[in-house]
């Protein structure tokens, strides 16, 4: 008889990621078919079924799969979301991030399905004639305000409050700042700062939309433009860019020149961005834009501590950097003082 196969390590670790698709699949069909917004209490299969007219077999299935993953619970027969599940699942809810998740995974997950033309063929369009059209960014602004409203608005305005030089803050620049909610949730924690939101035309069209829902226009406005060409301003105590310096790799000292003028002395520019490590293969939030630099043929990633470097570079005296957890994954704040 032939010695037989001895393991000394599992493979539970490759089986999960063969079966995380099926978890998000199950979730994200129970946002779309608006599953969540019937579940505020427990309920009987056969009034969720008839709420969202669904087959009462599968539907049951489908509830039980739901219950395996852990966003609803099942108890005596009857269903009802979880905690978590009521909180940032259900539409009516001031912190709903079932939009989030679904652009998510149809912009990030799905726009995998070619990945083997990609891997073998190399990027598929043209990286100058990026289609993406105004109201795409636009509805990517609104949906994505989620994320901040989510708990990391809250997070960072402490960061920033911590500042020593925040009270004296008096303005602020929010740099290719989409929705706004970062400006918003700075303004709310200073009793007299002022804040402009800097975006593509259609995009500040949403961050109003956001100023007018929190009855802060005396405290916001916004500018439209292209920040990589455009003038941005002057006079700022506090320069704000989450997630858009990615926009500027290729020329990044530029910018952040610009951002130094655009500063008064003493001012702060505060970048919150992706920071990777181990060879670029740290952290896993960078994989959510994997497809698109494949496909675009454009390395959008920063290594950590090349954002600090540039602020240094273009005169910036000081840079203080950390990392900071959130719901997605850590990020990189740079906290430069001109």
């Amino acid at each position: 008889m032939l010695p037989l196969p001895f393991v000394e390590q599992d493979y539970s670790d490759l089986y999960g990621l063969v079966a995380a698709p099926i978890r998000a699949r199950l979730l994200t069909v129970g946002l779309e078919l608006g599953v969540f917004d019937h579940l505020d209490e427990f309920r009987d299969l056969s009034e969720l079924s008839a709420a969202i007219r669904s087959h009462p077999g599968n539907t049951e299935l489908f509830l039980d799969a739901l219950a395996a993953i852990g966003v609803v619970e099942k108890k005596e027969g009857r269903y009802r979301n979880t905690e978590q599940t009521m909180r940032f699942l259900m539409r009516r809810s001031p912190v709903y991030l079932g939009d989030l998740l679904l652009m998510i995974t149809h912009r990030c997950a799905d726009s995998l399905g070619d990945l083997p033309k990609l891997v073998l063929g190399g990027p598929q369009r043209d990286p100058v004639c990026d289609g993406s059209s105004e109201a795409t960014w636009a509805e990517a602004a609104r949906v994505s305000a989620a994320w901040v409203t989510g708990g990391v608005g809250q997070t960072m305005a402490a960061v920033l409050a911590d500042l020593p030089e925040f009270p004296r803050f008096q303005k602020m620049l929010d740099l290719g700042g989409g929705h706004g909610m970062f400006a918003l949730y700075f303004t709310a924690a200073h009793p007299s700062m002022t804040g402009v939101v800097f975006d593509r035309p259609a995009v500040v069209a949403a961050a109003e939309e956001f100023i007018r829902e929190y009855a802060a226009q005396d405290r916001l406005s916004v500018q439209a433009g292209d920040y990589l060409h455009d003038d941005i301003g002057t006079g700022y105590d506090l320069v704000w860019a989450c997630s858009t310096l990615n926009f500027a790799r290729h020329d990044l000292d530029t910018l952040i020149g610009k951002v130094f003028a655009a500063l008064n002395p003493g001012g702060v520019f505060a970048s919150f961005q992706d920071g990777l490590t181990h060879e670029r293969t740290r952290p896993d939030i960078m994989l959510g834009h994997l497809g698109e630099a494949m496909r675009l043929g454009r390395d959008v990633f920063f290594s950590q501590g090349e954002i600090a470097a540039s602020m240094l570079r273009c005169g910036f005296r000081h840079v203080h950097s950390r990392t900071v957890e959130t719901p997605m994954g850590p990020m990189d704040l740079d906290v430069a003082r001109k």
